[in-house]
């Protein structure tokens, strides 16, 4: 199993590791006769919206659950209708793959022994036989979509290039600059007197002095240990009036003094990078990655949308 399986097999598991209540308990859907429980909707939930993090409002975060309750739903009749043509062909995930996999988990986890791998998944609320269920489950999703979708997408020569031309502002690096920084704050009583300050630095600087070491000495910014060096930011990551005077001045010139809010500003130009659209060549993997996803994508649709209509599906909810 490479290291690209393992990867996508640790998100897939990252959404629950918690096994299914032993007791009787509410069903949401039929899938062919077999079931999904309002336990492993509710588990999905839950671990859907901590990854999501904390909505604005209480009112807002019942609105999500309302919204999510309904796709993960879909996603788990999804999984289970492709999970039974992987039964209905005899697919089998042989043990020590697994095994493998589980003793990578140990490893990256720095974890010495399987007890205290179990110990772990029981304290998320899981099992091992529920983690075991889950990892040949996802490697039997990929299989079963490898064999139906991903065996009939093709891109081709003429697709890449239109996608390319097409998506040029996607494949382009920005304009970048380099800055350093002199920042002179003030107050309300203090203004007139930093402003002076300022303007004398920068007649230092125009009259020849390094600007670094007067940053050093007089910055009253974090930057100052570093001369004032802020490093690189592209076109569009300085808030205004920073981003036009920085793009507006060349390699080597210094601006004039900036007020913002409680202070002044000086900057310099250390290095400039014009804007640069990548050649085909260098952006050819990754704009055939993007054709092939959009199609494997499109094509898994229309494939689990033929299983739902062959299927017996029943919504419970």
């Amino acid at each position: 199993m490479n290291r690209k399986t393992t990867s996508l097999l640790l998100l897939s598991l990252s959404f629950s590791v918690a096994s299914v209540a032993d007791t009787v308990e509410r069903i949401v859907a039929k899938v062919n006769g077999e079931i999904v429980t309002l336990t492993e909707l509710d588990e999905r939930l839950e671990t859907t919206l901590k990854q999501l993090g904390p909505a604005p409002s209480p009112e807002e975060e019942e609105a999500r659950k309302q919204e999510l309750r309904g796709k993960i739903l879909d996603s788990l009749v999804d999984n289970m209708l492709v999970l039974q043509v992987a039964q209905e062909r005899g697919l089998r995930v042989p043990s020590r793959f697994f095994d493998e996999w589980k003793q990578n988990i140990m490893t990256e986890m720095k974890i010495e022994t399987e007890e205290e791998l179990m110990r772990q998944v029981q304290l998320q609320g899981g099992t091992m036989e529920a983690l075991r269920k889950q990892f040949e489950d996802g490697l039997l999703l990929q299989e079963v979509r490898r064999m139906e979708v991903d065996s009939k997408v093709a891109v081709s020569e003429p697709e890449i290039e239109e996608a390319y031309r097409k998506n040029l502002e996607a494949y382009t690096e920005p304009a970048r600059v380099r800055l350093r920084e002199i920042v002179v704050r003030f107050d309300g009583s203090t203004e007139i007197e930093q402003g002076e300050k300022a303007r004398r630095l920068l007649q230092d600087i125009r009259q020849g002095a390094d600007f670094a070491e007067i940053a050093r000495m007089h910055s009253e910014s974090a930057s100052r240990d570093a001369g004032g060096d802020l490093g690189f930011f592209n076109d569009g990551e300085l808030t205004e009036p920073l981003a036009t005077t920085a793009f507006e001045l060349g390699p080597g010139e210094v601006s004039e003094i900036l007020r913002l809010e409680s202070a002044f500003y000086i900057l310099r130009i250390d290095e400039k990078e014009d804007a640069k659209v990548k050649a085909l060549e260098e952006v050819r993997n990754e704009v055939a990655d993007a054709i092939f996803n959009e199609k494997m994508t499109e094509q898994m649709d229309k494939f689990v949308k033929t299983l739902r209509e062959r299927a017996i599906v029943e919504i419970k909810l």
